[in-house]
């Protein structure tokens, strides 16, 4: 063997140089697509939405009263089509309305929200919550945003997630705003960190400032109940789990750390709940109701998680996102040195991040049986990519914490950690098997096998070949039509002849058995 030294040119990287980086390569990467916006223009929905306040303003020429229009139009909709109010409000104001080439402002609006949704979501929860280095959570939201707006599967999807208005403002800015709203709970909690938590929160001296933070919180969980239901009930969903860790806190179940105030939070999770009723009850609900085809609520339940794995592991994960969420939990590695808190329920949060992935999905399965547009796959995309960033970082933290305090361990077993892993990898298998197994039973090669056999197509394969066989060892049939294959087994059925007696396919069997002509067809 021989030695050899290479020169290293790799220096340690500086934490703030590297948010630098990911903050330049984001603005550098989202400014062709805002360049390009320039030339977007409305269309399909962005013009039947939109008619009245367009109509509106071309008489008036009034801001205000084609903001009433459009606030008309959104009672119209509630009534005759869907209830989500809030969107279908920002629909009908589509910046098109005062001019079509007002359209290049979709890009801006709608990525804005976007960038600043994810900035302050990750700010409150890993800095304000979790006490996390603040620079190096800003950096994992802009590593974020580099796979959701530039690893979006190509076509039509991102064109309706960040150009097309009626798509773009009813899921992608929703789907912002809504980080936003948990990301105020979390610092409405613990009341931006170092500013004097403990005395902010006493009784009697709220300031103004928090009190104006409160009414604002409960307003926007509210809009939000009346927005796309993919994230209504996402935000839901967050809402019960928050009423839910009140209630246990109340009862002294549950412990929270860090000097937060809790007090009436609970109200802005009723607000976001009431807001999902009033849409829920909608007129117009019922009356679009009646043009689809709802599916079971278990059945939801098991393809949600099912999509998942499907739509956003199989169909739009990308190498790039693979080594950037490998950067993203060497951030979480080096932010993990000086967080506060200990993470104990790895198994939990995986669950909790699947679920909370699945649950985005729901909504368009329940209603058209599908999540095959392209703004129902850019949110799952988006709230995927969210969840499994948070999940990465959990993670790292979590196996940092433990490594730190690690001990000696029985050297024929495998460490509490790497047994964890062993267990979270094999139940997720586990798990996932049985979801593609219901879903799709031939998921699998030998559950493939063990479907046709329990159903008996192998053993029909079986009898129609042979039927065939009979006709082959016929000599007096020299020109021979087969009616097809009534079954066709995954595992055994690879192709049969074709009603064309002239393909090669066809002339090789006919040749093989001493036959004029071999075909499929009626007889």
């Amino acid at each position: 063997m021989f030695t050899y030294r290479l020169p290293n040119y790799i220096k340690n990287i500086n934490t703030k140089n590297l948010c630098v980086v990911l903050t330049f390569l984001y603005v550098l990467s989202i400014i062709p697509m805002i360049i390009i916006g320039y030339y977007n223009w409305p269309s399909v929905d962005d013009f039947s939405m939109a008619l009245q306040p367009h109509q509106t303003f071309v008489q008036t020429g009034n801001f205000f009263v084609t903001v009433w229009s459009a606030f008309t139009k959104t009672i119209y909709i509630y009534n005759n089509w869907v209830g989500y109010f809030f969107s279908s409000f920002l629909t009908c104001l589509s910046p098109s309305i005062f001019g079509e080439r007002w359209s290049a402002l979709n890009a801006i609006i709608v990525l804005g929200m976007l960038t600043y949704g994810v900035m302050y979501f990750f700010d409150a929860l890993l800095h304000r919550v979790w006490k996390m280095e603040g620079h190096m959570a800003y950096g994992l939201s802009m590593l974020t945003l580099l796979m959701i707006v530039q690893s979006m599967e190509n076509g039509t999807t991102r064109a309706e997630a960040f150009y097309w208005w009626s798509g773009a403002i009813n899921y992608t800015f929703m789907f912002g705003l809504s980080l936003v709203w948990i990301g105020m709970i979390f610092r409405f909690i613990y009341e931006d960190g170092g500013r004097g938590t403990s005395e902010i929160g006493k009784q009697g001296k709220k300031s103004l400032h928090r009190v104006l933070r409160f009414v604002w919180i409960c307003t926007l969980g509210f809009l939000l109940g009346g927005s796309n239901y993919m994230t209504a009930l996402v935000m839901a969903v967050c809402s019960v789990l928050g009423l839910f860790i009140l209630f246990m806190i109340r009862l002294g179940k549950f412990e929270l750390k860090g000097g937060g105030n809790v007090k009436w939070l609970w109200l802005p999770f009723v607000c976001q709940l009431l807001g999902l009723a009033v849409s829920a009850v909608a007129p117009g609900n019922r009356i679009r109701g009646t043009s689809v085809g709802n599916i079971s609520p278990v059945k939801v339940v098991l393809r949600s998680y099912y999509s998942v794995l499907d739509v956003c592991l199989n169909d739009m994960m990308r190498w790039e996102v693979l080594l950037a969420l490998v950067i993203a939990a060497v951030i979480a590695w080096k932010m993990a040195e000086k967080m506060e808190f200990e993470l104990h329920h790895p198994v939990v949060f995986a669950f909790f991040s699947f679920s909370m992935m699945a649950c985005c999905v729901a909504p368009p399965l329940y209603a058209v049986g599908n999540a095959d547009a392209p703004r129902i796959r850019s949110t799952m995309w988006m709230q995927f990519l969210v969840m499994l960033v948070l999940t990465v970082v959990y993670y790292a933290c979590w196996i940092r914490q433990n490594i730190n305090k690690a001990k000696e361990h029985d050297k024929e077993r495998f460490s509490p950690v790497s047994s964890t892993l062993i267990a979270v990898v094999v139940l997720f298998i586990l798990f996932g098997s049985a979801l593609s197994i219901v879903v799709n039973p031939h998921y699998y090669s030998t559950t493939s096998a063990i479907v046709d056999l329990v159903s008996g197509d192998d053993k029909q394969y079986l009898a129609e070949k042979e039927q065939r066989m009979e006709v082959f060892e016929d000599d007096s049939v020299k020109d021979v039509v087969f009616e097809p294959h009534t079954v066709t087994p995954e595992l055994l059925f690879q192709s049969d002849i074709y009603e064309d007696a002239t393909l090669w396919e066809n002339t090789i069997v006919a040749t093989y058995y001493g036959k004029d002509s071999v075909r499929v067809g009626k007889k």
